[in-house]
């Protein structure tokens, strides 16, 4: 019951993709400016975020939904901060680039490869690693 409220508060409208189990090992890069604060991992099935060492040496403040920089982070569903770069899935120009690579529409891992890099929602840049 708690996971389907979780799920129902944590995604966006349009945003009715999962995140795909057949999926391989995907690293991304959490970046500002030319600093690398944080990974983001999926792998058999479990997203993981851990602050990187530069990032914790450094005097930035972490970001709000991951507050403690010495916690490695572990969740089967992918938290709001990362789901917000991914569009709303209604509009067909959005359909247009997901066709265009061959991509699933249910696949969050290829929806943040697509869409992930920059969002207007913060400063920081998503990259593949």
């Amino acid at each position: 019951m708690i996971k389907k409220l979780k799920n129902l508060l944590w995604k966006v409208e349009g945003m009715e993709y999962s995140d795909s189990p057949a999926t391989p090992k995907t690293v991304f890069h959490l970046k500002y400016d030319s600093l690398v604060i944080g990974i983001l991992t999926y792998e058999n099935g479990i997203w993981s975020f851990n602050y990187t060492e530069d990032f914790k040496n450094s005097n930035l403040t972490p970001i709000s939904n991951f507050p403690d920089v010495s916690k490695p982070y572990q969740d089967d569903t992918l938290w709001p901060f990362f789901a917000a770069r991914i569009p709303s899935l209604n509009q067909p120009f959005q359909l247009k680039k997901i066709k265009k690579v061959n991509a699933k529409t249910n696949d969050a891992v290829a929806l943040l490869k697509i869409f992930g890099r920059i969002t207007v929602n913060n400063p920081f840049q998503l990259e593949l690693a």
